[in-house]
């Protein structure tokens, strides 16, 4: 409490219980903070990031790629779009789509998807029958999807489920600090197979990383290559 109360007006309740889960880990130990150093343990993460064993590395399937777009300007004419500056944006992390699609089908969540669409109805009092649009997997698309997937013609001996996987990407910058301008620009992966009720639950883990997409000054690259 002295701790929290003796630091910025920042402190929250909610970062106090976290403090004191740390402290309560087993793996916790109180002479790890002798001589501590913000700045120290900074770098110290810096450098981890650039080494193999960083949590974006090949080993866990994350890909470092490099990024062309290209860009216009209104003062300038060019005959095709081929011909204007291109301009590279390195540090792109980003995951394959087919493998998070093979680990979470091959995972035990996935016996809580629904893997064959359907409609939803309601009887309403007035002898009404509507149909009602809540889940992904019970859309219209959905139904559709699955109609094209299984009207493919199959190999001989072919007998599995053929299902949609129903992917549904988000992307939003996130503020990584309550002061400053660190940011990160991630996009999530959701599979619509599984009840919008589970995805929206935090400790369900539901959300899967895709890719971190760095951020760049455009005006400084044009000004720049012009």
């Amino acid at each position: 409490m002295t701790w929290h109360y003796s630091g910025s007006n920042a402190s929250s309740a909610a970062g106090l219980n976290r403090l004191a889960e740390f402290l309560c880990d087993p793996r916790f130990n109180s002479a790890d903070l002798v001589g501590f150093s913000h700045a120290r343990e900074i770098k110290q993460l810096d450098d981890y990031l650039e080494r193999k064993s960083n949590p974006f590395c090949e080993e866990y399937e994350w890909q470092q790629s490099t990024v062309k777009i290209r860009l216009s300007n209104e003062r300038a004419k060019f005959p095709s779009e081929n011909d204007t500056p291109q301009l590279e944006i390195p540090g792109v992390y980003h995951r394959s789509l087919t493998d998070i699609i093979t680990q979470t089908f091959e995972d035990d969540v996935s016996t809580s998807f629904n893997m064959t669409p359907f409609r939803q109805y309601w009887n309403a009092p007035d002898n009404q029958t509507l149909e009602v649009f809540s889940e992904s997997y019970a859309s219209p698309e959905m139904i559709k999807a699955y109609e094209e997937v299984n009207a493919i013609p199959r190999d001989p001996g072919d007998d599995l489920e053929h299902v949609v996987a129903s992917l549904m990407v988000w992307s939003d910058a996130t503020h990584l600090a309550s002061f400053g301008d660190a940011s990160l620009w991630p996009f999530y992966l959701f599979f619509g197979n599984q009840s919008k009720y589970t995805r929206g639950k935090p400790t369900a883990r539901a959300c899967h990383h895709l890719a971190y997409i760095p951020n760049v000054c455009i005006h400084y690259f044009i000004n720049s290559l012009y």
